[in-house]
């Protein structure tokens, strides 16, 4: 229908589906707030468990054409000409449905989502102590005095779950395309998760709801299928950015081989119960996986021919900490990058179906590319922090990037590998983190 999709996405740069769709329950500066994505500013929202500001930002959106100030983190991402969140939705969904909700900002769904606490049994190169625990307890980070309640479960507190619950019951009973949707840490390891859907299973809500699950799938799945079988439908939304070896690189300590024993299950449960489960790999990438695109996209590609399941591939594209991000990679290392991520455009991943939420994977990589190949002045202190933190990391994890990130490290010159070298020498595992935590906010700020 669009002659250019993202133009149309980009001409109506006002235009957010989410606070049409979706309220989102997340703990911030020691409140329950309700946002509407993890990109939404949360510091502007005031007052707890409220909906009075999603009201403001749909009025905003309506009657004023703009996004919203606390949206301020997408329009950035745009500016550098990336993926936002904003962008991914709409290039994954139907252009007929963008359309129509640019007419009368309705939603065929709601979901209502929820991060239990940041209680994780990964510690991911990209995380911070906000959104894992073990993160935190490994890079000797602990949260911040105003985020500390994240640890916390917020099921646990009466006033949070009655919020939750009776906000579940009353979108339930107005939706007809109804979901939840649980974040981490890890969500197959919150007790609020469990909680959750045996409260819905009693309160006879499962068999026509949904749940969009964010998980790494480093766990256990075979043991929650009695209980995802009781509901509509699953959607696991895998965040896996890599395999084999530099798999274990990015999501640290867990190895690929778990994720194949889930993928496994998975295949046991379609061929027992078509349809039940869907699904989605969200990667994110950074310079500690990059290189390795063309072997993820193989792994995808293969392993969804044999088994003839649907897998979708949706990038989210990383924006903090802003010296992980693939552009921060040195000048002098991207001529080697850009035919890695040619190659991906090409790739008969893409080539195997016309679904249009297949296309949020491959327009990543697309912007990407224009980025890569448009990059100037970029500031070196980002790739210096990138090869200080990593140092650090990999002194802690007892992990090495010259073997699980070979394809960038053997590309550095004696003077980078001297960085990382001498940092990791100085490196006191029992003092804080290597500081990168910073975003793309401040690359307008950074540059030469």
């Amino acid at each position: 229908m669009f002659e250019n999709k993202i133009q149309w996405i980009r001409d109506n740069s006002h235009l957010c589906v989410w606070p049409f769709k979706n309220y989102d329950y997340r703990m911030g500066q020691n409140k329950l707030k309700i946002t509407v994505c993890c990109n939404l500013d949360l510091s502007m929202i005031d007052n707890e468990i409220d909906t009075d500001f999603i009201e403001s930002m749909k009025h905003e959106i309506i009657q004023e054409k703009k996004l919203p100030a606390a949206c301020h983190l997408c329009s950035s991402v745009e500016k550098t000409g990336a993926q936002s969140e904003r962008i991914k939705f709409f290039v994954g969904n139907e252009d007929k449905l963008n359309l129509k909700f640019s007419q009368d900002f309705k939603s065929e769904e709601f979901q209502v989502g929820m991060k239990f606490s940041n209680k994780c049994n990964l510690a991911c190169r990209s995380c911070n102590e906000y959104d894992s625990s073990l993160w935190s307890e490994k890079m000797r980070k602990p949260l911040h005095y105003m985020e500390r309640n994240s640890q916390y479960d917020i099921a646990e507190n009466p006033r949070y779950w009655q919020s939750m619950t009776d906000m579940i019951r009353q979108k339930y009973a107005t939706t007809t395309n109804f979901m939840i949707h649980p974040i981490g840490g890890e969500t197959m390891i919150q007790p609020g998760f469990r909680k959750l859907l045996n409260w819905m299973i009693d309160e006879n809500l499962a068999d026509n709801t949904r749940i969009l699950l964010t998980t790494s799938l480093a766990v256990n799945l075979e043991e929650w299928r009695e209980i995802f079988l009781k509901f509509k439908e699953v959607a696991l939304l895998g965040s896996v950015d890599s395999v084999h070896e530099n798999y274990h690189y990015v999501r640290w300590p867990a190895k690929f081989s778990r994720i194949q024993r889930n993928l496994e299950e998975i295949e046991k449960v379609e061929k027992l119960f078509p349809g039940k489960y869907r699904l989605f790999i969200t990667p994110v990438f950074s310079l500690n996986n990059i290189f390795y695109i063309t072997d993820f996209l193989d792994f995808w590609f293969e392993w969804s021919n044999k088994n003839n399941i649907q897998v979708t591939l949706q990038t989210t594209h990383i924006n903090r900490p802003r010296p992980l991000m693939v552009e921060s990679l040195r000048s002098e290392y991207i001529g080697q990058l850009i035919p890695i991520i040619e190659s991906a455009i090409t790739h008969p991943f893409f080539k195997q179906t016309n679904r249009p939420e297949i296309e949020v994977q491959l327009e990543y990589f697309k912007s990407m590319l224009s980025i890569l190949k448009n990059t100037t002045d970029v500031s070196d202190k980002f790739f210096t922090d990138y090869l200080k933190f990593t140092a650090d990391y990999d002194k802690r994890t007892e992990t090495s990037s010259r073997i699980l990130n070979s394809r960038l490290f053997d590309l550095l010159s004696p003077q980078d590998l001297e960085i990382y070298d001498n940092y990791y020498k100085v490196v006191d595992v029992a003092r804080p983190v290597y500081n990168i935590n910073y975003d793309i906010e401040d690359f307008h700020h950074s540059t030469n």
